[in-house]
């Protein structure tokens, strides 16, 4: 059904790569956060999961594959289809089971990503392929990235019957959560995927030409760089749980990521929030370069405890549909103290849209009254990007050792957020800045308390004050 669509979106990322190489290439953009567009995309009933979407959207329609279980309260993975007409989930079931008994992929199969092309396999020509991780285990290693096709987006799918990325039995997590971007329109295509070993956790990509899969051309693979990637106390990041789109109007690879660290409250292996980050095109074919953090859906964004897995929106070909937006699709989940049973249980799909903007948008808000002799406080300044908010002072105390610490209350009093006291943040002409972590309240405004303490940690002064969020 998608056939002739095909043939105006190949023709289409032809001249718009003509396009590209007129235009400045290696642009940059930023997401600003549409908050008006956060809605519900699919939510099964009862002890159901689903996660790792990949959307194609066709006019009114939204094709969507993710992982899923078929049986209630069982942990075996599948790959559902979930069509959605005008917004309204009109079909939802299993289109990729687990394979045959004996099977490298015969226990779970998971993390679908769906690219367009031209595949001859087995005496068929097909227009889709989807990638796929699978096991032959009940757990979380030989993970192993597989490949079926189809000539229909509703339709069932015709596996390969051997991995296209393998890896051994060694009880590590393995290879899988693919992604792909299509390079000719063809079979000839760049795939994204996670590699877990002895050695680390990393995202790779790997040059493949499946236009005949009787002699499948399969690359070396190409470990990505993470420069660039900060996790959300600003240390070194790295990559897992990511899904790739190419823009070529700028000729820069757009990933969502998982964004670490992992909370040490259950559930302890997922995320808070999952990050925009691009990088030029040049670094993902010859390795290298640095990655732009462009925007981070988080609980300040969504108000949901955990945001993760999440898919990009993209056209058959693995495009950015539009250069001024992304569309995240991403799967929240409760947490303790607030979850009861498992907390796969409570996954579902939600989507925001986010406008690309070529500027880094940072928002100062002033305030005032918040003075005495020897501190005062001028400013909170947020990163849309980042979510970052930091707060802006001043202090006439100079000497190394001083501590600047806050604390967030609610109108009545109580307290909202204690944040640490940070060391030697003074600087020569006596202005601080410091990290605030915001309430996730809805409240529409706070009492900021900043202090100041000594080397020996006696508190020299404080200041308070009401400022609106």
């Amino acid at each position: 059904m998608f056939r002739s669509t095909m043939k105006t979106v190949v023709a289409f990322m032809i001249c718009t790569v003509m396009l590209a190489g007129m235009l400045p290439l290696n642009s940059q953009a930023a997401v600003l956060w549409e908050e008006d567009t956060l809605s519900s995309v699919y939510d099964p009933q009862g002890n159901y999961y689903t996660y790792a979407p990949t959307i194609i959207r066709d006019g009114n329609i939204e094709h969507m594959w993710t992982c899923h279980n078929a049986e209630e309260g069982v942990f075996r993975d599948h790959i559902y289809y979930t069509k959605r007409v005008d917004g309204i989930v009109t079909e939802s079931r299993s289109v990729l089971p687990p394979g045959a008994s004996e099977a490298w992929d015969s226990y779970h199969v998971c993390d679908p990503t769906v690219l367009g092309g031209k595949f001859l396999f087995d005496g068929s020509e097909y227009d889709y392929a989807m990638f796929y991780l699978g096991n032959d285990v009940d757990g979380v290693h030989h993970n192993q990235i597989g490949v079926a096709f189809s000539n229909d987006l509703e339709g069932d799918w015709t596996r390969y019957p051997n991995p296209i990325v393998s890896y051994p039995n060694d009880g590590f997590w393995g290879v899988g959560q693919p992604s792909a971007t299509s390079v000719d329109g063809q079979g000839h295509l760049l795939l994204f995927y996670t590699r877990g070993d002895p050695e680390m956790t990393a995202g790779y990509r790997i040059e493949l030409n499946l236009r005949d899969m009787s002699a499948p051309v399969i690359g070396e693979p190409l470990r990505l760089t993470v420069d660039g990637l900060k996790d959300l106390n600003g240390e070194q990041d790295w990559f897992n749980n990511f899904d790739v789109t190419y823009d070529p109007s700028r000729d820069r690879f757009y990933a969502v990521r998982d964004v670490h660290p992992f909370p040490s409250n259950v559930p302890g292996y997922i995320t808070r929030g999952v990050q925009i980050v691009s990088i030029e095109g040049s670094s993902v074919w010859g390795g290298g370069g640095t990655w732009k953090v462009e925007g981070t859906l988080n609980t300040a964004v969504t108000g949901f405890p955990r945001n993760h897995n999440a898919g990009l929106l993209r056209t058959p070909f693995g495009t950015l549909p539009e250069p001024d937006k992304v569309e995240v699709y991403f799967a929240d989940s409760a947490e303790a103290p607030n979850l009861i049973g498992e907390a796969e249980f409570t996954y579902d799909i939600w989507r925001m849209e986010g406008a690309l903007n070529e500027a880094n948008p940072v928002v100062t808000a002033e305030i005032a009254n918040m003075s005495k002799r020897h501190l005062s406080v001028l400013a909170l300044v947020t990163d849309l990007n980042t979510n970052v908010t930091e707060l802006q002072g001043i202090t006439t105390w100079r000497s190394s050792g001083f501590w600047i610490g806050y604390r967030l209350f609610d109108e009545e009093g109580y307290l909202l957020e204690a944040g640490t006291a940070y060391k030697d943040r003074v600087k020569a002409d006596g202005s601080f800045t410091i990290p605030v972590n915001m309430p996730n309240v809805q409240v529409e405004s706070v009492k900021l308390e900043v202090y100041l303490l000594s080397p020996e940690g006696r508190r020299v002064t404080r200041v308070a004050g009401m400022i609106d969020l």
